[in-house]
C-alpha cells in the first residue's frame, strides 16, 4: 500500500472535488422534462440553483464527523464566506452557459463558432469554481488540527479503496 501524506490527502482531496464537479456537470447536461429553477437569491446556498457547499458541515463533506472549534467554526466561515461572491458569480456563468447552449441546439440554429464560445466559457466558470474550492479547501485544511488532518486523510484513504474495490479488476484488452 502508500503512505497517507498530507500532500496525497490533498491531491486526493482536489481529485474528489474534480470528480464531483464532472458528475454534476454530466448531470446537468442531461435532458430534462422541465426547465432548471433559476439561481436562488444571494445567502440562500441551500435553494436548487444555489451554490451548495455550505450545508450544515461547512466545508464541505470533508469536515463532517470532525468536533471543531467554535474558533474553527468561524474561521471556516469566514474562508468560505470571503469566496461566495466569486463562486455565486462563476455558478450565474455556469448556468447562463448550459441555458443558452440548450436553446441554441432546441432552436434547430446550431452555429458551430457561438457553441465553441459558449463551452470555452463554460470551461473557464467551472475550471474557475473548481480552482476557488480547492483554493478554500486547502485553507480550510490549514485551519484543522494535524489530528483532525489525520481523520480527514484517513478517511480519504478508505474512501479511495472503497472505490477501487467497487470498480472491480481493469478490463482485458480485446486483441
Amino acid at each position: 500500500m502508500f503512505a497517507v501524506t498530507p500532500r496525497r490527502s490533498l491531491a486526493a482531496v482536489a481529485a474528489g472535488l474534480l470528480l464531483s464537479c464532472a458528475v454534476a456537470y454530466a448531470q446537468s447536461s442531461a435532458p430534462e422534462a422541465s426547465p432548471r429553477p433559476p439561481m436562488a437569491p444571494h445567502g440562500m446556498p441551500h435553494m436548487p440553483g444555489g451554490p451548495g457547499f455550505m450545508g450544515p458541515h461547512h466545508g464541505g463533506l470533508f469536515l463532517h464527523g470532525l468536533k471543531l472549534t467554535e474558533a474553527q467554526r468561524d474561521k471556516v466561515f469566514a474562508i468560505e464566506y470571503a469566496q461566495m461572491p466569486e463562486l455565486r458569480e462563476q455558478r450565474k456563468a455556469i448556468e447562463h452557459a448550459r441555458r443558452d447552449l440548450r436553446e441554441m441546439v432546441v432552436s434547430g440554429q446550431y452555429d458551430e463558432a457561438r457553441s465553441r464560445a459558449l463551452t470555452d466559457a463554460l470551461g473557464r466558470a467551472v475550471a474557475r469554481e473548481t480552482q476557488l474550492r480547492a483554493q478554500a479547501d486547502a485553507k480550510i485544511l490549514q485551519v484543522l488540527t494535524p489530528e483532525q488532518r489525520k481523520q480527514i486523510s484517513d478517511r480519504e484513504a478508505q474512501r479511495v479503496a472503497a472505490m477501487e474495490e467497487e470498480a472491480g479488476p481493469p478490463p482485458q484488452p480485446m486483441m
